[in-house]
């Protein structure tokens, strides 16, 4: 099997595939993980301080993974900028192996307006449901894999059709996000080229996308790491940790502190936060 061997350094797959922000990697037995993206099925795993991409060759890595899992990045740099104090420096020691994937900005869209008021479990299910009906197979190891499904294939498709699939009540936003991509009228080119407050006020004219889901779609597809998307869990170690009392507060005080690297520190932040309560008896 063709395979890539990369430097292990600030990457754990743990930290980066279970951190909330992105549905379409599984662990595996072996504490490998399998994913699909780019239309792409890999499977990744750690061995002796190096990661290993399996079904990758030179010219997938070159032209997809690299980018994607953000392997040009020094990371080192980015964790001292944001250890301003010692929670964030207990934060980025925790989750010291978080890379912020450089998803695809349809399916983080789409992703997303489904993550509304959902279960991590239950927003994977929902989206590979729709690759599965709507996808491109994909081979691999004799299972098949889907892609994520093309805006206009989704486009093609009426609110009860997102809603067969367990999208709820989100089966209009999805629907009405698909025709809007499809038009062009949203497109990744014409966000990128925006500043962060542009781009936030197109997208939030979808419905149904809010500040958080915005946040989200910015941070991680569109490489806004200005941003510092809040939540329950954002919320609570902020409040806890840096005196904080609302949303509105919370996302001000992180994108003060943080600047440029807000996306960063706010993902260590969720990651740390998160899973210590998973901790508590």
């Amino acid at each position: 099997m063709k395979q890539i061997t990369v430097p292990g350094k600030d990457f754990n797959l743990a930290h980066t595939f279970d951190c909330g922000q992105c549905f379409r990697w599984n662990r595996g037995d072996d504490g490998s993980y399998i994913g699909v993206a780019g239309g792409r099925v890999a499977r990744l795993r750690e061995s002796g301080g190096e990661i290993i991409i399996e079904n990758c060759s030179d010219e997938d890595y070159a032209a997809f993974w690299r980018d994607y899992l953000d392997l040009s990045r020094d990371y080192g740099e980015i964790k001292k900028a944001v250890s301003v104090n010692d929670v964030m420096r207990s934060a980025v020691d925790y989750g010291y192996g978080i890379r912020l994937l450089r998803q695809e900005f349809f399916e983080t869209l789409m992703s997303y307006i489904i993550s509304q008021n959902n279960s991590i479990p239950n927003i994977k299910r929902v989206v590979e449901r729709l690759c599965a009906a709507y996808g491109e197979p994909i081979e691999f190891e004799g299972h098949t894999y889907y892609s994520f499904p093309t805006p206009e294939k989704l486009a093609a498709l009426e609110p009860e059709d997102f809603r067969a699939l367990g999208a709820g009540f989100r089966d209009r936003y999805l629907s009405g996000a698909a025709r809007l991509v499809h038009s062009g009228e949203m497109s990744f080119e014409s966000l990128t080229a925006m500043s962060t407050t542009e781009a936030r006020e197109t997208l939030m004219k979808i419905k149904g996308v809010g500040n958080k889901v915005c946040d989200c779609v910015m941070l991680f597809s569109l490489g806004k790491y200005d941003l510092f998307p809040t939540d329950t869990w954002i919320n609570k170690v902020m409040a806890e940790k840096f005196g904080t009392g609302s949303v509105k507060t919370a996302k001000s005080e992180g994108e003060r502190l943080f600047g440029e690297y807000s996306g960063f520190a706010q993902q260590y932040l969720f990651y740390w936060r998160r899973e210590l309560d998973k901790q508590v008896p």
